[in-house]
């Protein structure tokens, strides 16, 4: 979008958020329609009388799909080398490391639950400059966003394809005003959400420039927060007079502005991971001739070209951003049993048991249970009174009720066995796993959504890095031996000199992906199982030598058994006894002679 020539760009962005909001005003009707119908709503479509009972089957069945596991990160390099190999290594520590230091089992949390009632979830990746730790300088955040509060240009259902899209946040008048630096005079023109005076509605706007570049512009009601074009470029402040940075600048009313740095200039050698080295002065070429004159070394800044915000699909849907959500689909078997359990409890509430009796017969009633006192004349008899059981019989609404909630089981793909419950079907235990594994299956598709969401989010989380960190990222690794490593991601081992034109290039052509054994080594009852089994079978050697031993408990900590490390250190003192040479004074052992070995035995 060319935004050069429209100069109130609030009133732009406001009027443009307005009109895609209402142009999908129905799809997050369905969005609260479907919140609603998780959290039990008691609405019947199509009709004014709500429902007096609900059972729950949506929260049941959407509870029942969520899933604890993380994937693990894989990248591959488009063409091996070993330098490209050592990369796409660092790349995986460094997203693992990533997984461990960002909240992600709560973001999980929250983005299983609204892949599934919504049809998608929205993750959003953000660099911070704040954030320091241990001599370094920056880095990400990731949030899971409600797909309520994320407004796409209407009409376009990928997200790389297109011009706009909106975010929105609730947050504080405080954290507003300590973020942006806002004066007090603008204070009054912020949204206020609702009707707490204190919490404000603030608007992200990422859109794109003539030139493709990412831009942002943040509001909140009436106040212009941020307004920033080319978002991914490093920014500086300069002079408009004199075109120097704010520190060396002397002029005398300096006229600053906020300028991209393109590129980085050296001022020492830079010593990277394969032990080349990057040096500080390069020779001048001119007309594709070296001159004997140094300049020193300029570097490019990589820059992002995508929106940090990835888009996680249930399952795919035709002419859709979203996926299809689970609550759509049960929604009429939810309102069918909804209706089915309300007329059971109208029948046994309307039940009763009405008692029969003589016309001289005297009745004594009053307001407490069982206070209904019946007095029989002298020489009466019991036969002449009775009882009428009004009782209506629920066997049948029982029957369909259960009925419509095997029908919205079957159409998610959920068994029994899936959900943990008694399933006679199966009658041996290797039916069972079968079983267990064929309901998993069914559930595959949003498996698979998943993990491309996540390699998607490893792709943007390593162009930040690769963009912005510029001291080295200290990582540390296990081997197949269980020792631990340490090592680093830096982002100038992806620079690729082209001696032809004499510059510096990033290498960003990975591929990304989610490692499968990922999944298995979170099942770590199952691992210590096999890992034992491999032990007793010998495929990792001799049971009774301590090397295999070693091995086993190596084996045994990375799939975090409890006290293993003590084990291992313990078999690696052993093995490292046994294997130590003699000291050389050490008297050798008194050969024996055929005849005493013949003893011996």
């Amino acid at each position: 979008m060319n935004l050069s020539h429209i100069c109130d760009r609030l009133s732009f962005f406001q009027e443009l958020y307005r009109k895609n909001r209402n142009r999908q005003a129905e799809l997050f009707n369905r969005f609260e329609r479907y919140l609603a119908q998780y959290k039990g709503d008691k609405e019947i479509d199509r009709s004014s009388e709500a429902a007096s009972v609900v059972r729950n089957i949506t929260y049941e069945l959407v509870e029942s799909q969520v899933s604890t596991q993380i994937p693990a990160p894989c990248a591959q390099a488009k063409h091996y080398t070993e330098q490209n190999d050592r990369n796409a290594k660092a790349i995986e520590r460094l997203c693992t490391q990533l997984r461990d230091e960002l909240p992600f089992e709560k973001l999980n949390d929250q983005d299983e639950r609204y892949t599934y009632i919504y049809g998608g979830s929205v993750w959003l990746a953000e660099w911070d400059n704040t954030l320091l730790y241990r001599g370094v300088t920056g880095g990400v955040r990731v949030s899971c966003l409600n797909p309520l509060d994320f407004v796409p240009e209407a009409g376009v259902y990928e997200i790389e394809d297109m011009e706009y899209c909106f975010l929105r946040f609730s947050t504080t008048k405080n954290a507003i005003i300590r973020r942006f630096a806002l004066p007090e005079s603008e204070i009054p023109l912020l949204s206020a959400e609702g009707n707490e005076d204190d919490i404000v509605e603030m608007i992200v706007c990422f859109w794109k420039d003539d030139e493709g570049h990412i831009c942002q512009f943040i509001y909140s009601g009436d106040a212009v927060l941020s307004d920033v074009e080319d978002y991914y470029a490093r920014k500086t402040q300069v002079c408009k007079r004199c075109g120097k940075k704010r520190l060396l600048c002397h002029c005398d009313t300096p006229s600053l502005i906020w300028a991209s740095e393109e590129e980085e200039i050296l001022t020492e050698d830079i010593h990277l991971e394969d032990g080349r080295v990057i040096p500080a002065l390069s020779p001048v070429i001119k007309d594709g001739f070296c001159e004997e004159t140094l300049a020193p070394t300029r570097l490019p800044y990589y820059r992002p070209h995508r929106f940090p915000i990835v888009i996680r699909k249930n399952t795919s849907e035709e002419k859709s951003l979203f996926g299809q959500s689970d609550c759509e689909f049960i929604r009429p078997q939810q309102q069918q049993i909804n209706k089915i359990e309300t007329r059971i409890l109208q029948k046994l509430m309307r039940s009763g048991i009405t008692p029969i009796l003589p016309d001289d017969a005297e009745l004594t009633l009053d307001n407490s249970v069982f206070g209904q006192v019946i007095k029989l004349r002298t020489g009466d008899e019991k036969e002449r009174y009775g009882v009428l059981d009004t009782t209506p019989s629920i066997a049948q609404d029982i029957q369909q009720s259960e009925r419509l909630y095997e029908h919205a089981k079957r159409i998610l793909g959920i068994t029994d066995t899936y959900l943990g419950m008694s399933d006679s079907t199966a009658q041996s235990g290797f039916a069972k796993q079968i079983q267990v594994e064929q309901a998993a299956g069914r559930l595959d598709s949003k498996r698979k959504m998943k993990q491309a969401a996540y390699a998607d989010l490893d792709r943007i989380l390593f162009e930040f890095y690769l963009a912005y960190a510029d001291e080295p990222r200290p990582l540390s690794y296990r081997d197949a031996f269980g020792k631990p490593h340490h090592t680093a991601f830096s982002r100038y081992d992806f620079l690729i000199y082209d001696t032809e034109s004499d510059t510096y290039t990033y290498d960003d052509g990975f591929l990304f992906s989610v490692d499968q054994n990922g999944a298995i080594e979170q099942q770590r009852d199952a691992l210590w199982q096999k890992n034992l089994e491999n032990l007793q079978a010998g495929t990792l050697g001799d049971p009774a030598d301590p090397a295999t031993l070693l091995h086993y408990w190596q084996c045994q900590e990375r799939a975090h058994y409890p006290y293993a490390r003590e084990n291992v250190e313990y078999f690696q003192a052993l093995t490292e006894k046994e294997q130590a040479p003699l000291p050389q004074d050490a008297p050798a052992p008194p050969e024996r002679s055929p005849e005493t070995n013949a003893k011996k035995t």
